[in-house]
């Protein structure tokens, strides 16, 4: 077998990962170091729209478009696809554009023709898949917010102009007429239409609140929707029950006075019911609820103390950040076991906790 010269492997090898670099590259969203003004001229010349990403240095949700979001394989064949992409930041060189288009939340995401003309905005973080979808839905002529409340008018009910159109109402801050537009349409429905996965959006979207009677249906139903949204639909009612759970876990319920047994026994009995206890151990916090509702402040600082490890760190967060609402008290004696017992489980928080705990810490005390 000849032998192969090690300087031609080399450049083989060399050319192969060059190669693998830059279709990587290629895959990602490609934002353009240009003006605005260059940038509307390589639109007019690749026959493309200008998609705009305002953002600032200190924008959480920006940098996680950016990160997480703009690097999908998918995203970036979509938007190198359709977009000439270019990125301002709003308070340094893009301020006086996003003045301009008058932008004021971050990030916000624009569209303009060659002209300079909006055809879409949007703004927030979201995931790769809304966002390509919204995009396109922006764009539709069929979609615009004009042309969709005609369609509805003239009495057309499809899933997908009910989502977009109930969508675009809320978008404009118009919430209730967007929760109308969706609670027509399930009241319309029979059963198997319900349970149908092009109207599965009903429950993962538009269902926040297990008081819902599309929440009570969805999870009466749990087990007969199809296998393409059973995932979807159960995520969801495990978010419903946890924040429910949660405003008596961090004593929002019993700072509202708004505590009521038999309705958190319910809760309880509910999640038992259908397994919520069997995926999280959820019996630490069942006993910190009960305790904080049935003891006094020194028996419940014990109960955190004998439960804390048992909760994972979401929930020790949880419950830190919301100690002052859970022990309400001027005593001196109890603010100072408050301030050790944050202070000796600082080394068990992330970094975000630990930052929030400062605050917690500074309101406990400077009442000392």
């Amino acid at each position: 077998m000849p032998q192969i010269n090690r300087s031609y492997m080399k450049k083989i090898i060399s050319i192969l990962l060059l190669t693998v670099f830059v279709l990587s590259a290629k895959a990602q969203t490609q934002f353009r170091d240009l003006s605005f003004d260059e940038a509307i001229a390589a639109a007019a010349k690749e026959k493309k729209q200008v998609f705009i990403d305002f953002y600032t240095d200190w924008c959480g949700p920006c940098k996680n478009m950016t990160k997480n979001v703009f690097p999908q394989v998918a995203v970036g064949e979509f938007m190198n696809k359709n977009f000439v992409c270019v990125k301002y930041n709003a308070e340094k060189e893009g301020k006086e554009l996003a003045k301009t288009y008058k932008v004021s939340a971050y990030p916000t995401f624009i569209i303009v023709d060659t002209q300079k003309k909006v055809l879409f905005e949007l703004k927030g973080s979201m995931d790769g898949e809304t966002l390509i979808n919204r995009i396109k839905a922006g764009l539709n002529p069929e979609q615009t917010p004009e042309r969709m409340e005609a369609r509805y008018n003239s009495g057309e009910r499809t899933p997908e102009l009910i989502n977009l159109y109930a969508m675009s109402k809320m978008q404009k801050g118009q919430e209730n007429e967007g929760f109308k537009i969706i609670n027509d349409y399930f009241n319309s429905l029979d059963n198997n239409q319900r349970l149908a996965s092009e109207n599965a959006f009903l429950y993962t979207v538009y269902t926040i609140s297990l008081n819902d009677p599309k929440a009570t249906f969805m999870i009466e139903h749990r087990q007969e929707f199809g296998q393409y949204v059973a995932e979807r639909i159960n995520a969801r009612i495990e978010k419903l029950y946890r924040s429910t759970l949660n405003t008596y876990f961090s004593g929002y319920q019993r700072q509202q006075k708004s505590y009521k047994e038999e309705e958190y026994q319910a809760l309880k009995k509910s999640m038992q019911e259908i397994g919520m206890d069997k995926k999280y151990p959820y019996a630490p916090i069942f006993k910190l609820i009960e305790c904080r509702h049935s003891s006094d402040d020194n028996a419940f600082l014990s109960m955190c103390e004998a439960e804390f490890d048992a909760l994972n760190s979401a929930d020790q967060n949880l419950l830190i950040l919301n100690f002052p609402r859970l022990i309400e008290t001027k005593d001196k004696e109890m603010l100072k076991k408050m301030s050790v017992f944050i202070r000796s489980r600082l080394s068990q928080l992330d970094a975000n906790a630990i930052t929030m705990s400062g605050h917690t810490l500074r309101s406990i005390e400077e009442n000392l």
